[in-house]
């Protein structure tokens, strides 16, 4: 039957059903397929943007890592070295004790507590429950804990004279922050 209609026509009229039936076939395929294409590719093209500034901000970065190793290599004695937890804690107490011995400080108590760990950083406290000292053992023992290798901190300070009024008693909380090495993920290649 549409055959049959088609047939009728003359050349002219099968051309412009031709046309139209082109134009129609364009417009669908505008609808359908070029125009979410084109979508597709502007987001794409949006997407390659920003990872090209990022990827240009890292490389800028990277510039910088041999500055920033030559710095953090100057202060990095400072910062101690890496041990486990457990032993991190067994050193900090040994050192704290032993430097309460040097600068005649009496340590009457001390505990640590549970180690607090954060993205970039591992800190360290023991709780001084009771110490008993001179005003001059005071200060020889905080000047020589601040002044030792390490990043140790006094976050916690109270005294009080005996009384006898001659010497010191009190309690303190000191802290000391360990760096953990970083990990560099291996190239991928």
């Amino acid at each position: 039957m549409l055959a049959e209609r088609i047939s009728r026509l003359n050349a002219r009229e099968k051309l412009g059903l031709i046309v139209s039936m082109l134009v129609i076939v364009v417009l669908v395929l505008d609808r359908v397929a070029v125009r979410p294409l084109g979508v597709r590719c502007a987001d794409l093209e949006l997407e390659i943007q920003r990872e090209a500034k990022m990827l240009e901000y890292q490389a800028s970065v990277m510039q910088a890592q041999p500055e920033v190793e030559r710095q953090f290599s100057g202060i990095r004695k400072q910062l101690g070295a890496e041990l486990p937890p457990a032993e991190a804690i067994d050193v900090m107490k040994g050192e704290v004790d032993a430097l309460a011995r040097e600068t005649a400080v009496s340590l009457l108590s001390m505990k640590h507590r549970e180690p607090r760990r954060t993205e970039f950083y591992d800190e360290y406290a023991v709780d001084i429950g009771d110490f008993e000292t001179d005003e001059i053992g005071l200060m020889r023992f905080l000047h020589a804990l601040l002044d030792k290798p390490g990043t140790f901190h006094v976050t916690k300070l109270k005294i009080a004279p005996d009384s006898t009024g001659k010497r010191i008693k009190g309690s303190m909380t000191i802290t000391k922050v360990s760096i953990p090495t970083p990990v560099v993920p291996a190239p991928q290649g």
